[in-house]
């Protein structure tokens, strides 16, 4: 018995959650794709997950977090850092935990530096 093929919308699903990876990020930058102007336009054709009729799918909802970090120029390149990697992933087990001190990775830092919040 075949099994049917995945939906888009399946195959989008899965593929916004999959941000939330933080070592899949770091695969996407290595590779170029965080480069490629076609890749980041698909980026933002992702945006249509944050309406609730869509977000309440997602399983792994910092995803879109992590969507709108990937709109700065500044965290594509810095996601290619290991500290900056373990940084983004404490923050993301910090927000997930609701502790205090969580560090700021988002765009508007300067050079997309991390800020201690707490």
């Amino acid at each position: 018995m075949n099994d049917p093929l995945p939906t888009r919308w399946e195959v989008e699903l899965e593929f916004i959650q999959s941000l939330a990876n933080i070592q899949y990020l770091n695969h996407l930058a290595q590779n170029n794709y965080l480069q490629d102007p076609k890749f980041l336009n698909y980026l933002q054709y992702l945006n249509y997950w944050r309406e609730p009729e869509y977000a309440k799918h997602l399983v792994y909802p910092n995803c879109l977090h992590i969507l709108s970090l990937l709109q700065s120029e500044d965290f594509r390149k810095n996601i290619l850092s290991p500290d900056f990697m373990s940084t983004v992933m404490n923050d993301m087990v910090k927000r997930w935990q609701n502790t205090e001190n969580v560090i700021d990775v988002s765009p508007d830092q300067p050079n997309g530096t991390a800020e201690s919040q707490g």
